[in-house]
């Protein structure tokens, strides 16, 4: 890859240098029939000639991005030819005429780090006895110095190495340096320490570090990364998480140990859960409580959620309902519009004696009676012809109470883990009528029939939904985020169709667990007042108490609703007792 890039590289670099000059004709036929020429000597397997013809072609139009390409290609088959002879003869044991081939094959593509590697494992070492301290640390697993037990009091007035070879003697451990370690003058004193704590403050002291080269036996260098990779001894150990429900979890806790803990030989493999870690020991100590807690349980909560509601109703009617409609009519005409022409001797009778003889109203006429205002009540004035009927619906007293009050809990209780939501949804889909289709067929008389209808229903979901998503965090507080809704059927309807009430929350809190809070309240209070009366008469304040119909209603309606959260599970290093 870095091979490629640095071609790239070179040849943008070319073209913009060759943008300065513009070829000749004789140049570019030249230059066509070199590459031309190269392209044969390839495919025939002479590379070398090939890459010379590509070179020429190259020289004569150095701005031709497809000559460019081709002599760098080239470049990197010659240089693997190199590389693949350095290789056989790096096996046979010719390490000098290996070299020669790897260094040739440099010279073409001198940014190829492998065969920079390759070049080097065939070349004599240049400092055998770091090469024996390096392969003696390659040797071993792990190897842990053991110094005399107790403790000393060190007080050095020197350089870097007197100081170390002052606590090697006063421990018995033989003290080692590398070469390229630079020394410091220095002056230390301290009380009574052990082993590892000499040896900590001395390198933080003189900007070194030391590494084990046997129980008796240490080396120091230089605190750099390079020095590190090399004398650092490093353990392996691979931690299976099983606590993890998606794979970026596991892409969190391995970009935490490279980045908060410094790790940089991290492999992740989420099919099997496992993280593979190369670090030293001490670096691998601390990543394992942390694996361990994380692999624990996350901590639970248990949301308790209570919603309070109170409905309370009452409602007064009192007063007379006098009628508003009134019906006047000729009483003569009405009774001659009823019986036709056998009322004239009933109306006879009436004006003369302001009396009717039922038995002079024929019987056949009695039907048509019906509807007619004679038979309900009425009043009359006037005489004669001009007798004249007012008739008036009944009139209605009302003295009513009514008090209702209802009370309702919706008590509900989730449990979930940290970090993760828990959904409860309790209820009913109530079906709503919003159409309704019918067939009609014909018969052969032309008679239409209507057939059975088929409706359509839109479901409604009323009841409860709860979603809380609890975070635990140290000291017991709870972070919650909480969403809830409440609906049910209203007491009004429109086209027959019932409306729904709703009530929703949605909001994040953090309290203290076991505490309860309440997260949203609501007052609603009505109050409602109507009177029914003439004008005039029915204002006057005394009379309207009487004559009027009046009603009162007062409506209240309390909501409140409460959160407690109970820790039932905590974090691994909370839940251990001290």
């Amino acid at each position: 890859m870095m091979s490629r890039l640095s071609i790239v590289i070179l040849l943008l670099c070319l073209a913009c240098q060759a943008a300065d000059r513009s070829p000749s004709k004789e140049e570019l036929k030249q230059a066509q029939k070199d590459f031309q020429r190269a392209i044969e000597l390839q495919k025939a397997g002479k590379i070398e000639d090939a890459l010379e013809a590509a070179n020429a072609a190259a020289a004569l139009v150095p701005g031709n991005f497809e000559y460019l390409t081709g002599r760098e290609m080239l470049k990197l088959q010659v240089a693997g030819t190199y590389a693949q002879l350095g290789n056989q003869l790096a096996e046979k044991g010719s390490n000098p005429e290996a070299a020669t081939q790897f260094r040739a094959a440099l010279s073409l593509d001198p940014q190829n780090t492998y065969i920079q590697q390759r070049l080097r494992d065939v070349l004599p070492p240049e400092n055998p006895e770091k090469e024996h301290i390096l392969t003696l640390l390659a040797s071993v697993d792990q190897i842990e110095v053991v110094p005399k037990p107790g403790k000393a009091s060190l007080h050095v007035k020197g350089d870097t190495r007197a100081l170390y070879d002052q606590i090697g003697r006063a421990f018995g451990v033989s003290m080692v340096y590398e070469q390229a370690m630079q020394s410091h003058q220095v002056r230390f004193d301290v009380q009574d320490v052990d082993f590892q704590t000499a040896m900590k403050l001395a390198g933080q002291v003189t900007k070194t570090f030391w590494a084990p080269l046997s129980k008796v036996q240490v080396i120091v260098a230089n605190d750099s990364q390079e020095m590190r990779r090399q004398y650092e001894r490093l353990s392996m150990r691979t931690f299976y998480v099983n606590n993890t429900n998606v794979p970026t979890d596991l892409n969190d806790l391995v970009n935490v140990i490279r980045t908060v803990l410094e790790v940089r030989l991290v492999t992740l493999q989420p099919a099997k859960n496992t993280i593979v870690v190369r670090a030293p020991k001490a670096q691998i100590d601390l990543i394992a409580p942390m694996i361990d807690e994380i692999m624990a349980s996350k901590p639970e909560v248990l949301v308790d959620i209570k919603a309070y509601e109170v409905n309370l109703d009452k409602m007064r009617q009192y007063g007379l309902d006098l009628p508003n409609d009134f019906s006047i009519f000729n009483i003569p005409f009405e009774i001659y519009r009823v019986l036709g022409p056998a009322a004239k001797p009933v109306i006879d009778q009436l004006l003369k004696t302001g009396t009717i003889d039922p038995s002079k109203v024929p019987i056949g006429s009695l039907s048509a009676l019906q509807g007619s205002p004679l038979l309900a009540p009425f009043i009359f004035f006037g005489g004669g012809y001009g007798l004249t009927g007012i008739s008036t619906p009944p009139i209605s007293g009302h003295l009513s109470f009514s008090d209702s009050m209802s009370k309702s809990l919706e008590h509900v209780t989730v449990r979930a883990s940290d970090g993760n939501a828990a959904t409860l949804k309790i209820g009913t889909r109530f079906p709503i009528l919003t159409s309704s289709f019918s067939n009609i067929s014909i018969t052969n008389k032309g008679q239409p029939i209507v057939g059975s209808s088929f409706p359509s229903v839109q479901y409604e979901d009323i009841g409860l939904m709860v979603k809380a998503t609890p975070h635990y965090h140290s000291g017991e507080q709870v972070t919650m985020d909480l969403e809830l809704q409440i609906r049910a059927l209203g007491g009004q309807q429109l086209n027959g169709v019932p409306d729904i009430t709703n009530r929703e929350f949605k909001g994040t809190i953090t309290v203290i667990d076991g505490e309860s809070a309440v997260i949203a309240g609501s007052v609603t209070d009505q109050e409602s007042r109507s009177t029914k009366g003439y004008p005039g008469l029915g204002e006057i304040p005394l009379l309207r108490t009487v004559l009027n119909k009046n009603s009162k209603e007062h409506i209240r309606q309390e909501l409140l609703i409460v959160v407690t959260p109970h820790v039932i599970r905590k974090a691994v290093h909370e839940a251990q007792p001290d």
